[in-house]
């Protein structure tokens, strides 16, 4: 319960350390993933489903030990009854009648032998322990893949949005030309146009680039804990890979772990079923006080030994140990189809980071491309010696190319963090290690 406590508190005190930046100040990815779990819920749930875990832990393994209680009563009776119990008749010594009795006791239980059940628990205990720890791991990895993910939704709506403002500006100065040249008597009227449809589509454009940018930046703020505007006018700092990081993973999928728990939870279920058909050893010991609300106390020490075996169960426990087997089959079932999940996952994740990579080069020698050919239809343009039609398509290539090229680059990223994720290293030290963030 105190480490509990010592988490939360240190999580709040991240998050009032972490505040939202100023719009003068970069964003980084990290921070944005210090704020996110310091604030995010769902680690809270899992924090305190790991705290009733080692509380239930701490219940099984507490059932090894001895266990003692108090009690007392008070009983009033229509005729008088004895006082204390009667172990011998002496005529000389009758015993003491009263209406009103008072006995009061001191039992100490111990569990000598029970085939196994207090181990069987404490084994099943330890297991969802176990799982719980794993649970709160891929939490961490979930949030912090959240996060990620709406981080560079931001930077990639952003960078859409430059280059579909530099399309805006060069076809405004495309639509100035054409009217210059259509007011000079030197152009047909079909230019001016063209070159405003053209304006038209790239305001479209960068509006709604605008608007998804907008978008991405409020479901960030609510992923770190803060109000949806809370990052408008706000720079994020940029996130690419950090060259010669390997993207291979050497720790197993917290989600695989806590699955291999559940089922060592449920094979401890199935053994505790079956122990709990044998025969279990019971030691008990007491001290009881009897008397009367007046006096004439005596007390007296008792021990013994209880056997108990339950021969007949009306079914009870034939149907808890089929029940338990049928939830380790569950277990072993839904861990074989994690086991599936996160190959599945981890193919296509590093699928993704390929093709991201091949198309991100791919697109950054187009833009190289579309830009020499934008300047050449340009100069002929203005010499008399191109066409407006040209020059508007290696504009949209361009503008294309550009938003393609932002796209795949954060698309390579988030393969990564996926990739990441599914081989159990995602971590806030793993973003330091694996990622350059220029503010």
């Amino acid at each position: 319960m105190k480490r509990a406590l010592c988490v939360t508190a240190a999580r709040a005190l991240l998050l009032a350390a972490l505040p939202l930046p100023a719009a003068a100040q970069a964003l980084t990815l990290a921070a944005a993933a210090d704020s996110a779990l310091a604030a995010h819920p769902s680690l809270g749930s899992a924090l305190a489903r790991h705290e009733a875990a080692l509380h239930a832990r701490d219940i099984a393994r507490a059932a090894r030990l001895p266990s003692a209680s108090l009690g007392a009563t008070v009983t009033r009776f229509e005729e008088p009854m004895v006082v204390a119990p009667l172990h011998s008749f002496d005529p000389r010594h009758p015993p003491s009648f009263d209406d009103a009795l008072v006995q009061g006791q001191i039992v100490v239980d111990y569990t000598l032998f029970d085939s196994g059940v207090r181990s069987s628990r404490t084994d099943g205990a330890d297991a969802r322990a176990e799982a719980a720890v794993f649970g709160l791991a891929a939490a961490e990895m979930d949030v912090i893949a959240e996060v990620a993910r709406h981080y560079l939704a931001v930077l990639s709506a952003r960078a859409v949005q430059a280059a579909a403002l530099a399309q805006l500006h060069a076809m405004e100065e495309e639509y100035a030309r054409a009217q210059e040249r259509l007011d000079a008597g030197t152009a047909p009227e079909l230019e001016v146009l063209r070159a405003r449809a053209s304006l038209q589509d790239a305001r479209v454009e960068e509006t709604a680039a605008l608007r998804r940018a907008g978008l991405a930046g409020r479901a960030l703020a609510r992923t770190m804990g803060g109000t949806p505007d809370e990052l408008e006018g706000v720079s994020l700092a940029d996130v690419v890979p950090r060259p010669g990081v390997p993207i291979d993973g050497t720790r197993t999928n917290p989600v695989v772990e806590a699955a291999r728990q559940a089922i060592r939870g449920a094979e401890a279920q199935l053994r505790e079923e079956r122990a709990g058909r044998m025969p279990r050893l019971d030691l008990r010991a007491a001290l009881q006080d009897f008397g009367t609300v007046s006096g004439e106390h005596v007390t007296e020490w008792q021990t013994g030994i209880r056997l108990s075996w339950p021969v007949f169960t009306g079914g009870i426990r034939g149907a808890s140990i089929r029940r338990a087997d049928a939830e380790l089959r569950v277990a072993e079932s839904e861990m074989a189809t994690i086991l599936l999940a996160v190959d599945a996952e981890t193919d296509a994740a590093e699928s993704r980071v390929l093709e991201a990579d091949e198309r991100a080069a791919a697109l950054e020698s187009s833009i190289a491309q579309w830009e020499e050919v934008a300047g050449i239809e340009a100069l002929a343009l203005e010499a008399g010696a191109g066409v407006q039609s040209d020059l508007l398509r290696a504009q949209a290539g361009l503008f294309r190319a550009r938003a393609g090229h932002a796209q795949a680059s954060y698309d390579a990223v988030l393969a990564r963090i996926d990739l990441a994720r599914t081989q159990g290293v995602l971590s806030r030290e793993w973003l330091n290690r694996s990622l350059e963030m220029w503010r």
